[in-house]
């Protein structure tokens, strides 16, 4: 009787391989006969901004520039440079950040960043250096400049 089962399981075999083959095409890896587990990345995990964070701002930091830097500090992300941002993006950095601010989630680290900046900015990514800055919208440029 074993040795009919183990002539069977052996001639299931390349069967049994082109199934994990075409499980691995499909975007699945077989983890056995009848479990499967993606191989494709987490959609968090191919855009980090998209991450489903809940966050708490310590005391000690004090300014809506700060806060940017609490929240992007696992993203991978990191402020842009002054020198190459908006100009306007300076004063934003330094204003004192509102109370309110200090518990934000769940929400995503992109809509955490828009929260804390406010209406009046639009956010600027560049994924190849992975920087995140903020530019006025044209309607508060005019009250702006």
């Amino acid at each position: 009787m074993f040795i009919r089962c183990l002539a069977l399981i052996s001639s299931m075999s390349p069967l049994l391989a082109g199934a994990t083959d075409l499980a691995v095409r499909s975007g699945y890896a077989a983890l056995s006969r009848y479990a499967l587990e993606k191989t494709t990345p987490s959609p968090a995990q191919s855009q980090p901004l998209n991450t489903v964070v809940r966050i708490t701002i310590p005391p000690n930091v004090s300014t809506v520039g700060g806060a940017m830097r609490y929240l992007l500090r696992r993203s991978g992300y990191a402020l842009a440079p002054a020198a190459s941002a908006d100009p306007a993006m300076r004063g934003l950095l330094g204003l004192p950040l509102p109370e309110v601010h200090r518990h934000l989630g769940p929400t995503s680290v992109t809509t955490g960043l828009l929260t804390l900046a406010g209406p009046a900015w639009r956010l600027v990514t560049d994924p190849v250096h992975r920087l995140v800055s903020f530019e006025l919208t044209e309607k508060y440029r005019r009250h702006h400049d």
